[in-house]
């Protein structure tokens, strides 16, 4: 016989919300039990790509160089926009300006004003990605890092993984019951624990295009979208 404590937590209509009770509840069990961790991936095609890119510019004064940076940034968020990128997928994440300096025989140099602009940007057609590199270059982004694919909207995945946790875990405690001499089981317990993403980046080719090549190459790939669960079964007759 085996005694599981399982802690329940509810809110209680007449609780607040940070005064969130707690509940105990104990399961006794009659027979012995399988206790499993399984997980399990599901492939999928990328639908969005996320990077950042920017441009830095070098001048002798403080102003000169922000004023020239402003400038270059405002063509190259324009192109971003024009490429069909909407305002709320925009973000700017670093802006900065600092001294150079060159050091030459042991003397430090001054050299000027190096201003920076960063921004995070999200790109939900793919089939535009290669045309979209080319254009930043052109409009003189001297800064890209990316990109990372990713899926706008996994629910679907994940519930696909989830059925095949579910499935596996059901076939092996059934075949585990089944070598003690229990024909069946029944779920006692089921928990899922965050599997994460993964959601690296992908290597992005980038090589000299010949002439019959119109953009910069790109391969997407797939990405492993899973489900990690545990579950407590009983055996039964």
């Amino acid at each position: 016989m085996r005694k599981l404590i399982i802690a329940a937590f509810f809110a209680a209509c007449c609780v607040t919300a940070s005064g969130a009770m707690a509940t105990q509840v104990n399961i006794t069990t009659a027979n012995p039990v399988i206790d499993l961790n399984i997980s399990e991936t599901v492939q999928a095609r990328p639908d969005i790509a996320t990077f950042t890119t920017g441009v830095q510019n070098l001048a002798a004064t403080a102003t000169e160089a922000l004023r020239a940076n402003n400038i270059q940034m405002a063509t190259v968020v324009a192109r971003l926009k024009k490429l069909g990128i909407a305002d709320k997928d925009i973000q700017t994440t670093q802006i900065s300006l600092n001294q150079q300096f060159d050091y030459r025989d042991g003397q430090q140099i001054f050299k000027g004003y190096q201003a920076s602009n960063m921004v995070h940007a999200k790109l939900r057609d793919l089939k535009k990605l290669g045309a979209f590199l080319d254009a930043l270059a052109v409009d003189g982004a001297t800064n890209f890092n990316g990109p990372t694919f990713g899926i706008d909207d996994d629910s679907v995945f994940q519930a696909a993984a989830r059925d095949k946790v579910w499935t596996k875990a059901m076939s092996r405690a059934r075949d585990l019951a089944q070598k003690a001499g229990y024909p069946n089981v029944r779920v006692l317990r089921v928990a899922e624990s965050d599997y994460g993403r993964n959601y690296a980046s992908s290597p992005m080719v980038m090589r000299t295009m010949d002439a019959s090549e119109k953009s910069t190459p790109i391969s997407p790939g797939e990405l492993s979208i899973g489900a990690n669960m545990s579950f407590t079964f009983e055996m039964v007759k």
